[in-house]
């Protein structure tokens, strides 16, 4: 759709940059961590009307299926597991 294309077109240079920097900071990874480990939480905020906690979480899994989907369409299987194999130093 059209929107989706205005979205790809306005955040290319901040996936590019991702791209580049995510190997040595582990920022995607970190991401979808956080994001699994406080959707225990999403029922109880959904119960308690906690509408700023589930926006949080919905932009989260916003932005982590945008970054996939580029992800995704540049790089090879093994291109891509290096984002997801990130070991601190």
């Amino acid at each position: 759709s059209a929107d989706l294309k205005l979205l790809e077109e306005a955040t290319i240079s901040v996936c590019k940059s991702l791209v580049e920097k995510n190997p040595r900071t582990g920022n995607l990874g970190s991401l979808i961590k956080v994001f699994l480990s406080r959707t225990k939480e999403l029922k109880i905020s959904a119960e308690c009307q906690n509408h700023l906690f589930i926006w949080q979480a919905h932009n989260a899994l916003f932005i982590i299926c945008c970054l996939l989907k580029v992800f995704i369409s540049r790089m090879s299987e093994e291109e891509l597991q290096l984002h997801f194999t990130y070991e601190e130093k």
